[in-house]
């Protein structure tokens, strides 16, 4: 057996230079860090020394060089023989000599030591090493299959499997979104076609994503249902019959004012109401000859005001009536100076219903720009007029949905008094399920 120190720069090296020497049965008993070469140990260049244990050399290509003088001891390499001399009672004996220093009484004995002996405890002690060895692998390797590779508990499948149904539902609803969506688009389209807002579309759309929409979705029961009761739930019905006392009409531009205050006077006579008119519509060229001939008609009394004094006084005077009606220039929504002239007669008179007129053949979001603009004077009833001049309720749905506005009446034309209407909710809710479905 053989134990020899190795100096190199890794270990890699000292691997290559052990199994080119000893093979692959030799043991490192021992590496540590030294350094070779510098200026008292400054800048010198760091090594490994390798001890290294091999039974025989066993690699018949490896020949070691033989020491010039066979008394003398290599710097590096040990024989067994040698290593068991070193540790016996002569040789601690004359070491003690020499040091002039007396020996341990258990170092006098005569018996020479049994160097067989010594070799087979160091023979033990390397198979005792391997059985150790041996064991820490197999108690590594049990505590790696029992942690790493260990069967998994009830409570971990019951994750892992609610992670896969969880995961198993969400592929289901992909797809199926992905079926909807190219039929759901179909119905957005056809929306859009009459004229309904985004904003209506959108909330409409997200209560069917409960259902598996098909290709021939207008003949889907549910859908259409569910269509309805949503426009049936967008607006509210102002009766007629209840206008009474201080009535003012609002509203821009050309919607059909004077018209349709003429239309409603025809009505509310036909109810045996006790009538009145006023007009502060002074800017258009012969706007109070058209009333004027309409009250004359009708046999009521007009009253042209053209400040607000005059509008307070003539309301005052006229407080024995069942109905007021008043009707207003129109005025830009864009026009700032305008819109403020006509918050001071509102103000003034305090009517008991402001009626916005909005005209039907406007499209949605120009509606709810007017009524964003109007909104200041507090409007509390809604008139569509013009709807002969329109293809489509979108537009209107959406808009009772955004002012929430009580719907008063629809006009569709300009006769006095037939073309003013007084649609029920039942009405004009399946008017309108009729147009996209039909």
């Amino acid at each position: 057996m053989q134990i020899k120190k190795l100096t190199v720069k890794t270990i890699s090296e000292a691997m290559e230079k052990i199994r080119r020497e000893f093979g692959e049965d030799a043991y490192i008993l021992d590496t540590k860090k030294v350094k070779k070469g510098g200026f008292f140990g400054i800048g010198g260049e760091k090594y490994l020394e390798v001890t290294v244990l091999s039974e025989e050399n066993k690699n018949p290509e490896y020949k070691p060089q033989k020491s010039k003088k066979s008394t003398q001891e290599s710097d590096s390499t040990y024989t067994l023989n040698d290593l068991i001399k070193r540790n016996t009672p002569e040789f601690y004996r004359k070491k003690e000599r020499e040091e002039k220093i007396s020996a341990p009484s258990y170092f006098k004995s005569n018996k020479e030591p049994n160097y067989k002996d010594s070799k087979d405890d160091l023979t033990e002690f390397i198979k005792t090493s391997r059985e150790i060895s041996s064991k820490i692998d197999k108690s590594a390797e049990s505590f790696y299959r029992q942690h790493i590779e260990r069967e998994p508990s009830e409570s971990e499948i019951k994750d892992s499997l609610k992670l896969q149904e969880l995961m198993n539902m969400v592929e289901k609803l992909n797809k199926k979104m992905e079926v909807n969506n190219l039929y759901l688009q179909d119905i957005k389209d056809k929306l859009y076609e009459k004229s309904y807002s985004r904003t209506f579309i959108e909330s409409f759309l997200n209560q069917l994503n409960d259902l598996k929409v098909e290709e021939n979705w207008k003949n889907q029961e549910i859908i259409r249902t569910r269509f309805e009761k949503k426009l049936y739930q967008s607006f509210e019905i102002l009766n007629f019959g209840d206008v009474k006392n201080k009535v003012m009409f609002i509203g821009p531009t050309g919607v059909g004012k004077t018209t349709t205050l003429a239309k409603i006077a025809a009505n509310l006579k036909k109810m045996n109401k006790k009538i009145a008119l006023i007009t502060i519509d002074t800017y258009r060229i012969a706007a109070t000859d058209q009333l004027k001939t309409y009250a004359d008609i009708l046999g009521i009394s007009l009253n042209i005001c053209y400040t607000p004094s005059d509008l307070k006084i003539a309301v005052e005077s006229l407080l024995n009536f069942d109905v007021i009606l008043i009707d207003t220039a129109g005025r830009s929504h864009k026009n700032n100076l305008q819109m403020g002239e006509l918050k001071v007669f509102k103000d003034v008179v305090n009517p008991d219903y402001n009626i916005m007129l909005v005209s039907s053949n406007t499209n949605c979001e120009d509606m709810m720009h007017i009524y964003d603009n109007f909104s200041y004077l507090k409007p509390n009833a809604l008139i569509f007029t013009k709807m002969d001049e329109t293809s489509s309720y979108g537009q209107l749905f959406s808009f009772l949905e955004y002012s929430k506005l009580p719907l008063l009446g629809i006009t569709d034309g300009q006769r006095v008094p037939e073309d003013l209407k007084f649609p029920s909710k039942e009405w004009l809710t399946h008017a309108a399920v009729e147009e996209v479905f039909k």
